[in-house]
């Protein structure tokens, strides 16, 4: 199965279509704008694995006075498999309320840092 791992803030985009396992890993946060970038280039990714513990910088913007969520949703039409690892809460937040899992089938959490929901 082909997979491209330790991506960070600094990939550039493009389209992978044969691509099924992708991670994900930063010392920078990942914002709204760069899952949307990963969706747009593995349409077909089936297993994904996040790591970070640096709270979103732009959270604040998807918050407004009556806490109603103004971000796009994000859809992950093939994804089966979601491995959170060593991640800060925004990223659950953010996996919770942002993104459409039609196929998810397991989630595993691992270390779950700083958890306030």
């Amino acid at each position: 199965m082909p997979y491209y791992e330790n991506i960070t803030n600094n990939f550039p985009g493009g389209l992978f279509k044969y691509v099924r396992v992708v991670s994900l890993f930063d010392e920078h946060p990942f914002e709204h704008e760069f899952f949307l970038r990963i969706k747009e280039s593995f349409p077909f990714i089936e297993q994904l694995s996040v790591a970070n513990y640096k709270s979103q910088n732009h959270k604040q913007s998807y918050q407004s006075n009556n806490d109603n969520r103004n971000l796009s949703l994000i859809e992950y039409s093939f994804l089966g498999e979601l491995v959170i690892l060593n991640v800060h809460d925004d990223y659950i937040e953010q996996f919770l309320f942002y993104l459409i899992l039609k196929r998810i089938y397991k989630i595993m959490f691992f270390f779950i840092s700083n958890m306030n929901l």
